[in-house]
C-alpha cells in the first residue's frame, strides 16, 4: 500500500547503496529494505590461487561480482600474478571489477546458462575454472559437462541466509536481486499474488517464479541499477495510467 504520502512502497531484499535509493525517492517512490542473504569471503587461499592459474584450464568464470570480490582479497592478502587467460562473466559489476584488476574479459552474459552457451561455442575452450558461492546454482556447469567441457568448480565465498518475517499485503512491489535472496525470503514470507516483483536476470526471475505466480519484472541489463530503472519505469507509468509495455513483463 502506499505510504503516508501516496507514494508506492517497495521493499527490497538487499540494501541498496544511497545513489540508488535517492534515484527512487526523487522519483516519488518509498523504499523499505532488509538484506535477506550475507556473504562472506572465505576460501582456500593455495587453492584459490592455483586454480586462477591453473595451466590444464583455457578459461575462468565468474558468474558473481562476489567471487571477483574474494580474489581482489586474496590478492591484497598474497600479491602474484595473473597469467593471460580466457574470461567469461556474468553481469555488468564482476565485468568491471575484473577490468579494473587488468583482467580481459572475452565474453559476458545476463545469466549463467547463456553464458555456458557462449563458452560451449569456443571449441578451443576444453576445460574451465568455475568461482562460485557455496550455494551457487549447478546450471551452468552441468551444461558445460554435456557438451564435453570439463568444470572445476572453486567455492571463493560462502552465502548463509538471513530471514526477516513481513507482511506481504503491506508494499506495492518487490525486489529481488538473487535467487539465494529468493528463497531466504520465501522461507519465512508470502506475498499478495497481484504484487510486481522486480529482479535481475533470467535465473533470479525464474527462482520467484517456482514460488509465486506473480508478474515478473526483469532488468534489462544484469545490474542493479537496471532494477532500478524498471521499477521507476513502472511506476512512472502507473502514476500516468498508461498500461505498461506487456512485452517486459513475465506471469505464469
Amino acid at each position: 500500500m502506499p505510504d503516508s504520502e501516496g507514494r508506492p512502497l517497495v521493499y527490497s531484499t538487499r540494501s541498496l547503496e544511497p545513489h540508488l535509493v535517492k534515484r527512487l525517492l526523487l522519483a516519488g517512490i518509498s523504499l523499505e529494505q532488509a538484506d535477506y542473504i550475507e556473504v562472506t569471503h572465505e576460501y582456500k587461499a593455495e587453492s584459490f590461487a592455483s586454480r586462477i592459474n591453473n595451466p590444464d584450464s583455457q578459461a575462468r568464470v565468474f558468474t558473481s561480482k562476489n567471487s571477483v570480490y574474494s580474489l581482489i582479497h586474496l590478492l591484497e592478502s598474497r600479491p602474484f600474478e595473473i597469467k593471460k587467460k580466457r574470461n567469461f562473466t556474468v553481469g555488468i559489476r564482476a565485468t568491471q571489477l575484473l577490468e579494473e584488476l587488468g583482467i580481459e574479459v572475452d565474453a559476458k552474459a545476463g545469466n549463467a546458462i547463456s553464458l555456458a552457451q557462449i563458452i560451449a561455442r569456443n571449441k578451443d575452450v576444453e576445460a574451465v575454472d568455475f568461482f562460485c558461492g557455496d550455494k551457487s546454482l549447478d546450471d551452468l556447469p552441468e551444461y558445460l559437462r554435456t557438451k564435453g567441457v570439463e568444470v572445476h568448480q572453486e567455492i571463493v565465498y560462502n552465502t548463509e541466509f538471513t530471514h526477516h518475517v513481513v507482511d506481504g499485503t503491506a508494499f506495492d512491489g518487490i525486489i529481488f536481486l538473487s535467487p539465494t535472496a529468493v528463497y531466504s525470503f520465501f522461507k519465512k514470507n508470502k506475498i499478495d499474488h497481484k504484487l510486481p516483483a522486480f529482479c535481475i536476470g533470467a535465473t533470479t526471475s525464474e527462482a520467484i517464479h517456482l514460488r509465486c505466480t506473480n508478474p515478473r519484472f526483469p532488468s534489462d541489463e544484469p545490474s542493479i541499477e537496471s532494477v532500478v530503472d524498471k521499477v521507476i519505469e513502472y511506476y512512472s507509468r502507473q502514476s500516468s495510467t498508461v498500461e505498461p509495455n506487456r512485452e517486459n513483463i513475465i506471469n505464469s
